[in-house]
């Protein structure tokens, strides 16, 4: 091979070295501006919002769940969806107390918020409904919290896919959430109302002189973007979504009262007649039951009140329950349970001397009394609402 020939290989391998290290660069460069571009652009978008908040309810990360979601504003718009014509229907109530009742739950607005906050906080940590303590325990504020979860139906709703997001403003949107209720099987878009937070942007540090290494290099490169994240701020259409799917569960509650209506009248005066015997057998001159009256009075309560209540139930469980009559059903189980436990506990304070099974005895009454006082409401807005004219 002669001299020519042999620089001429040369060269033409130094071109296609060269030309392999500038297609590197390329590459290189297109997957940081890609990069960035995901960075900068895509993780800024609501679409990019939504799935990160889905997968992190997935993840039972609230943390994350939050960075995309303003609980408090969303609970606080739904909870006057929820609760607007919360009275309007209830003969019972005068013009005065009717706006005595409405203007007290708008009052009430930020503590409910909050209980609802933490309730969907520990929900997704945890993945188990609870309610809230503090003041919305109970009924303190004169709300029962369990009812208005029920009723708000976030406890049975599903959410199947993030539908197709639209830009009303540059930093407003609406994102197509799908969502079915289980009970029903109802499928339904609720449109949720996303915002963009602040602006977002780079900041560059300074160039330094590296003096062990006889070099320049950059200072510290700091992206600020995180206060652009889009946040869903509201359901638009969530009193729509309560309008739709509420009357097929009034319906089959209904269906469900009417056809259970017969055994617990029946009961009900059997109740009222086991406890003016009970009464009866606890009278004393002194106030002070001896021990034989002790043994009585347990023995009634053995052979008499509590089967009967386990009959009752046993009666209501025969009747299957439609499902928007679930909930009914599973408060009235529950409230035969507690019961039958709260008389044990008083049959072993009357056997034992017991403090400690009648102050149990006391408790699980206090408990029952709640649930029987949500079933009662429950039953008494079915009848409102059965009056209620259609729209």
């Amino acid at each position: 091979m002669d001299d020519y020939t042999w620089k001429k290989r040369l060269e033409a391998r130094r071109k296609r070295r060269q030309q392999e290290r500038y297609f590197v660069v390329f590459i290189l460069v297109a997957l940081v501006c890609s990069f960035l571009l995901y960075i900068g652009v895509y993780t800024k978008t609501p679409d990019y919002a939504m799935k990160t908040a889905k997968a992190a309810l997935i993840d039972n990360d609230s943390e994350e769940f939050n960075r995309y979601v303003d609980l408090v504003s969303v609970t606080s718009k739904a909870y006057d969806d929820l609760t607007i014509d919360l009275f309007k229907y209830d003969k019972r109530l005068s013009d005065r107390e009717r706006s005595l009742f409405e203007n007290f739950y708008v009052l009430i607005r930020p503590q409910i918020a909050q209980g609802a906050v933490d309730v969907i906080d520990y929900k997704i940590k945890n993945n188990v409904w609870t309610l809230p303590d503090g003041i919305l325990k109970g009924r303190q504020l004169g709300v029962d919290f369990d009812l208005l979860l029920e009723r708000s139906l976030i406890r049975h709703t599903t959410i199947t896919a993030i539908g197709k997001v639209e830009y009303t403003d540059v930093d407003k949107a609406i994102v197509d959430l799908e969502v079915v209720e289980d009970y029903t099987g109802t499928p339904f878009t609720l449109e949720l109302e996303v915002q963009k937070g602040g602006s977002s942007g780079w900041t560059f540090g300074g160039f330094e002189f590296d003096f062990l290494n006889r070099k320049w290099k950059v200072g510290s490169v700091n992206v600020n973007l995180g206060s652009s994240d889009w946040r869903v701020v509201g359901i638009t259409n969530y009193r729509d979504y309560l309008d739709i799917v509420a009357p097929i569960l009034r319906q089959e509650l209904y269906d469900y009262i009417d056809s259970t209506s017969e055994i617990v009248n029946r009961y009900n005066e059997i109740f009222l007649s086991q406890h003016n015997d009970f009464v009866s057998l606890q009278r004393t001159q002194n106030g002070v039951m001896n021990s034989q009256q002790k043994e009585r009075v347990a023995g009634y309560i053995e052979n008499n009140i509590i089967p009967t209540l386990q009959n009752r139930q046993m009666e209501l469980d025969e009747i299957a329950a439609p499902n928007g009559a679930i909930y009914l059903s599973k408060l009235r189980r529950e409230s035969t349970t507690i019961t039958v436990s709260a008389w044990s506990y008083y049959i072993k304070g009357l056997r034992e001397g017991s403090v400690e099974a009648f102050n149990t005895a006391e408790s699980l009454h206090k408990q029952e009394l709640a649930i029987d006082q949500r079933i009662e409401e429950i039953i008494h807005d079915s009848a409102v609402n059965r009056d209620r004219p259609e729209l």
